[in-house]
């Protein structure tokens, strides 16, 4: 019959304890409750520490099924960027990682002032990390929440944003797999960044 992946919906062989397409850990149905949120555990970095001998830790700014956000400083350039480090479940599955490695072949080509930049794929002591632009702001998500309503002109104003960063991502043939408020930022200035291509 086969499990169906509480993330992303895949359904997956009933031998197998991870998603082949995203990583989630999968549970058994009757394991499943529904008034859990699933968790995965993932390597946590502190705070002022340097990763990679390179990424100084600033704070973390996120985390999800995939693993962990940081705003880190890249010591070499002295620039601030984002670092994704991938969990422990989606990084041993070659799979996935795979399908990351090739995908962010044509993300990084998105040279959109919509499209939040992926610089590369690396890995340290056998632990991937994706290495992007910075985006500083709020998400679609938590600004619906904090507003409760939009402007017209404001959310036209995002809608139009969002589409131009995907028209130019699929001329390039990257399809985002998932676009959501969480993936939509908006800085000061209503300028609008989609995340996460070929990363989700």
């Amino acid at each position: 019959m086969g499990m169906k992946c509480p993330k992303c919906q895949s359904n997956n062989p009933d031998t197998q304890q991870y998603c082949g397409d995203c990583g989630t850990k999968l549970i058994p149905s009757g394991e499943i409750s529904p008034t859990k949120t699933l968790e995965i555990p993932t390597h946590e970095l502190a705070v002022g520490s340097t990763f990679a001998g390179r990424y100084q830790i600033i704070k973390e700014l996120g985390r999800g099924g995939m693993g962990r956000v940081y705003k880190v400083l890249d010591k070499d350039i002295d620039e601030k960027v984002a670092l994704k480090l991938l969990n422990p479940e989606v990084a041993d599955n070659e799979k996935i990682i795979k399908r990351f490695q090739n995908e962010l072949k044509f993300a990084r080509k998105i040279a959109h002032k919509n499209v939040c930049k992926i610089y590369h794929l690396a890995k340290k002591e056998e632990t991937p990390y994706i290495i992007m632009e910075y985006v500083p702001g709020e998400d679609l998500k938590s600004l619906v929440k904090r507003k409760e309503k939009l402007a017209n002109e404001e959310a036209i104003s995002i809608a139009k944003q969002v589409c131009e960063g995907l028209v130019e991502s699929h001329e390039l043939g990257v399809v985002h797999r998932d676009l959501k408020p969480q993936n939509i930022m908006i800085n000061e200035k209503g300028r609008v960044k989609i995340m996460d291509f070929g990363i989700s």
